[in-house]
């Protein structure tokens, strides 16, 4: 706030007094408030909301002035990190600064006595970011199971431009969330309401004024949900966007379409004339690419050519920003110079590319009426051969040319062409995440159990596990999926990871240590299969579930058994799948006396990608049925 622009402070002022808003509770608690032990409608919250409002209004020079107020109850211990606040701003060009803040904790002590302790001036601070983010940030005194915090500020932009969501959704639960806009005169906002259906929603306006008001209650937490897509996508909000505006009897829209925005980016001297350019020093490798008669060996060449000469600089961009050449001769860039160039080389190898703006899932969904380019995150080459799409990110070092990258599967892209150019919509139906395990045991009368296991990855499984493998290297790696509580692996050997034709393949020797009970010794059944924890408990889910792939697994486990052991119960036969057949789960294991051995096989077939939050309850369903088979052991007693 230092590097605060002094004269946009004296402009503002003298208007502030005007239509500065109060917040007339603050500080006032209710009985209902201090006797709150949980929060009703989610049981398990640390802490809750119980107020979160703004009113955002304008001066006389369009200014958008915005004074927020939060009180917020803690529940449980977990619930004191709360007391550490956070408030971001837009500090570039001094566009957006806050001030008048205010913040108190409120505790009700075991006499009956009320005790307001406010947080001094001293413990608010103002950190940078980066270049455009600043924040100012704020710790609670003396917070405890029970506290009530609460503050009030005020943010300052220099325009309506700021004009951000409101959400009424947050990591904790709402009781109250309220938010009242007021718009420019003679111009037009539209708002999209985002929420559950079944969650209420009070929308008011008001002509005279130009005010719209927006209230809900009680809405329960969201926090990341396992397989979900961006957080925002599901966040309970309303957006706003500039629409038009009316000056001197004509009307100027803002909305344009989506052949408006491909013709913007063609034009632009960042991106669409980037094309087609000539880069130095790659006639020779060009000419050689060109004379290989299939076009999927030229993509891949091209695309292993510019991954190996160019280095990312970590900057994500959709843009060439200082062209394509320079970089090409630094063999460094963000990732749109990157992409642009590999997308002109992919041209000159004499293939139909296109560059493809692409939303990674991380990003957020892409509403695709509405035609806004920062709904996009990076620009990607688009190989089309035959009647098949390819997408190509030079800066992912871990994804082979022929797959489609996981983090934009289940997403939407445009293309950038001006006849073939649009939106599409990007899946892999055809490429599975396939695992196949087969493992040979051996359990000894002191309950060791040792044996081997070979692992064949193909798909979507061998580019996350060749990736991670490669990134954290072996230790890191063994530790997260095979060394477990009570296992030691006394060999291990990695094949394929550098060869894109052939399955990731994996040889492991283990021992694990069993525990008993008495005369019983109970053996697992579900070892180093990948589902060790449940991700599907919550009773409430907002976001759907995105998989990004098909996942197929095949399990196979030949146990012999020793002499000192009888069996004394046996897990039986499943066969289960969803009414669709859309998931498949079967079990066999059976007793060969032969050779006193227990011989397991699982089989598990997930035949979608993507299952819709309305789904979520039959997925619940068949995971905890799922789980309760895989946790049922061999029993075995002692003769």
């Amino acid at each position: 706030m230092k590097q605060l622009n002094l004269l946009f402070t004296a402009m503002l002022l003298s208007a502030f007094s005007a239509f500065s808003q109060t917040f007339p509770d603050y500080g006032i608690i209710s009985n209902e408030e201090w006797e709150m032990k949980e929060c009703a409608f989610d049981k398990d919250a640390n802490a809750i909301m119980l107020i979160n409002e703004a009113f955002a209004d304008h001066d006389d020079e369009y200014h958008l002035i915005t004074e927020h107020h939060v009180r917020i109850k803690i529940l449980n211990e977990k619930g004191i990190s709360e007391a550490n606040v956070s408030l971001y701003f837009y500090r570039k060009d001094a566009f957006e600064f806050i001030d008048r803040i205010e913040a108190q904790v409120i505790n009700h002590e075991a006499s009956g006595e009320t005790v307001k302790e406010p947080v001094s001036k001293k413990a608010y601070y103002t950190k940078n970011i980066n270049e455009r983010v600043g924040v100012v940030v704020f710790t609670f005194p003396n917070v405890k199971v029970g506290s009530i915090i609460e503050y009030k500020y005020r943010s300052v932009m220099k325009s309506y431009s700021g004009l951000d969501d409101w959400d009424f959704q947050h990591e904790i639960p709402t009781g109250k969330s309220k938010y009242t806009l007021t718009i420019l005169p003679n111009y037009e906002f539209t708002y999209q309401i985002k929420k559950k259906t079944e969650m209420a929603i009070d929308v008011k306006s008001e002509s005279s004024t130009g005010r719209v008001f927006f209230e809900m209650h009680n809405i329960p937490s969201l926090t990341d949900e396992a397989y979900m897509d961006a957080r925002g996508d599901y966040i309970q909000k309303v957006k706003f966007q500039l629409s038009g505006y009316n000056s001197y009897g004509s009307k100027k829209t803002y909305m344009t379409s989506w052949d408006e925005v491909i013709k913007e980016l063609l034009d632009s001297k960042e991106f669409g004339a980037q094309l087609g350019k000539n880069l130095p020093g790659t006639g020779g490798f060009i000419d050689a690419v060109k004379i290989l008669p299939d076009e999927e060996v030229r993509m891949k060449t091209v695309f292993n050519y510019v991954r190996s000469n160019m280095s990312w600089d970590n900057v994500n961009s959709k843009y060439a920003l200082e062209g394509v050449k320079n970089p090409w001769e630094k063999k460094k860039g963000n990732r749109g110079d990157i992409n642009l160039i590999l997308v002109n080389l992919l041209k000159d190898a004499g293939l139909e590319v296109y560059p493809a703006l692409v939303s990674e899932r991380s990003h957020g969904k892409v509403e695709t009426t509405l035609p806004f380019l920062d709904q996009f995150n990076a620009v990607f080459a688009c190989v089309q051969i035959k009647d098949k799409k390819y997408f190509l990110d030079a800066t992912d070092m871990s994804t082979p040319a022929n797959i489609i990258p996981n983090d934009i599967l289940n997403t939407t892209a445009l293309i950038v062409h001006r006849k073939k150019g649009g939106i599409i919509n990007i899946t892999n139906d055809f490429l599975e995440y396939v695992d196949f395990s087969n493992s040979l045991m051996e359990l000894d009368n002191n309950g060791k159990l040792s044996g081997s296991m070979y692992i064949k990855s193909d798909g979507y499984s061998k580019v996350g596990k060749t990736a991670e493998y490669n990134t954290t290297g072996k230790e890191k790696y063994l530790d997260k999926y095979y060394r477990k509580e009570g296992v030691t692996i006394s060999d291990y050997e990695i094949m394929n990871a550098d060869n894109d034709s052939l399955p990731l393949e994996q040889k492991i020797k283990f021992e694990i240590q069993l525990p008993e009970t008495g005369d019983y010794l109970y053996l697992p059944l579900n070892i180093f299969s990948g589902f060790e924890k449940n991700p599907f408990i919550s009773d409430n889910r907002f976001s759907n579930i995105n998989f990004g792939y098909k996942r197929r697994f095949n399990v196979n486990q030949t146990i012999k058994m020793p002499e000192g052991y009888s069996i004394d119960a046996l897990p039986k036969n499943v066969k289960m799948a969803t009414p669709d057949r859309d998931i498949i789960f079967n079990r066999s294991v059976e007793y060969n006396k032969e050779t006193n051995s227990v011989i397991c096989m699982y089989y598990i077939d997930f035949k979608k990608s993507l299952y819709s939050v309305d789904e979520y309850e039959v997925l619940k369903e068949v995971y905890k049925r799922m789980f309760d088979y895989l946790k049922e052991p061999v029993v075995l007693k002692k003769k």
